[in-house]
C-alpha cells in the first residue's frame, strides 16, 4: 500500500513541475542567446553538471542519515537496496553531467533520449516518499527535474543534436543497461541474502511499491517488454525533429 507522505499532483508536486518547465525555458533561451558571452555559458553548463552529480550523490547520504540513528544495520541495508546510483535516472544524470562538461555528442544524444523518454515519467509519477519540508524532496526534484532540463539545454540550447544511427544506439544502450543492472540486482541479492536484501534497481525485478505508470504495463516480467515498446516508441518520436541530421552520413 502507498503510505508515503508525498502526494502526487498535490501543491508540492505542481510547484516542482512548474519550476522544471521554467528552468528548461530559461536555460534553452540562455544558451541560444548571442548576447550572452561564451565564458558565461561555460560557467553555467559546468555548474549545472556539478549540481546533477551532487543530487545523485545525496541519495545514499540522506538515506543513511535518516535511518542510522534508529538502526544502523537497517540504514546500511536501505542504502544498498535502494540508494546506490543504479536507477536509470541516476545513470542518465551522470551521463548528462558528463555531456555538459565535455559537450560530447554521443552522451548528449543518449541523455536526451533517456532523459525525456524515461526520467520525465519518473517526474510525473515520482517514487518519492517525503514532502517538501525534507532535503529528500529537493534532491529528488533537482535531479529528476534537472535531467530533462539538461537534455533540452544540450540539444535545443547548445544544438548538440542526435546524429544518424541514434535510434539503434539508444536500443543498444537500453539493452546494455537492462543486462548490467539486472545482473547487479541478482549478485547483490545473492551476496547479501543473509540480511534479506532485495535490490530492485531499474525496477527490473518488481514494480515500485508506490503507484506509477508501471501499474498499467502488466505483471512481471511482461511489463519489461511493454516498457521497452513504450520507450522505443518515444525514442522514435523524440528523433522526428532531427530527420535531416539523421539522414546525413557520419564523418
Amino acid at each position: 500500500m502507498d503510505t508515503r507522505v508525498f502526494e502526487p499532483f498535490a501543491l508540492s508536486h505542481w510547484v516542482a513541475l512548474a519550476a522544471t518547465a521554467l528552468a528548461g525555458v530559461v536555460l534553452v533561451r540562455f544558451m541560444r542567446s548571442p548576447a550572452v558571452a561564451e565564458a558565461r555559458k561555460t560557467r553555467v553548463r559546468l555548474g549545472f553538471g556539478v549540481i546533477l552529480l551532487v543530487a545523485v550523490g545525496l541519495d545514499p547520504i540522506l538515506t543513511w542519515f535518516r535511518y542510522a540513528g534508529e538502526d544502523r544495520q537497517m540504514a546500511t541495508s536501505l542504502v544498498l537496496e535502494t540508494a546506490l546510483p543504479l536507477y536509470l535516472c541516476d545513470v542518465v544524470s551522470v551521463i548528462l553531467a558528463l555531456a555538459l562538461f565535455t559537450r560530447s555528442q554521443r552522451l548528449a544524444e543518449i541523455g536526451y533520449l533517456w532523459g525525456l523518454a524515461g526520467t520525465v515519467q519518473g517526474l510525473l509519477t515520482p517514487t518519492l516518499y517525503f514532502g517538501w519540508n525534507t532535503l529528500e524532496y529537493y534532491a529528488f526534484f533537482i535531479q529528476h527535474g534537472g535531467v530533462p532540463v539538461a537534455a533540452l539545454t544540450l540539444v535545443l540550447g547548445m544544438r548538440i543534436v542526435p546524429e544518424k544511427g541514434a535510434f539503434l544506439r539508444a536500443l543498444y544502450w537500453s539493452w546494455g543497461y537492462i543486462v548490467v543492472v539486472f545482473s547487479i540486482n541478482a549478485a547483490m541479492n545473492f551476496l547479501f541474502r543473509g540480511i534479506d536484501l532485495e535490490a530492485n534497481y531499474g525496477f527490473l525485478n518488481a514494480k515500485p511499491e508506490v503507484g506509477t505508470l508501471f501499474d498499467h504495463m502488466g505483471p512481471w516480467p511482461f511489463y519489461l517488454l511493454t516498457l521497452q515498446a513504450v520507450a522505443f516508441s518515444i525514442y522514435a518520436l523524440l528523433l522526428l525533429p532531427f530527420r535531416r541530421e539523421l539522414r546525413k552520413e557520419g564523418p
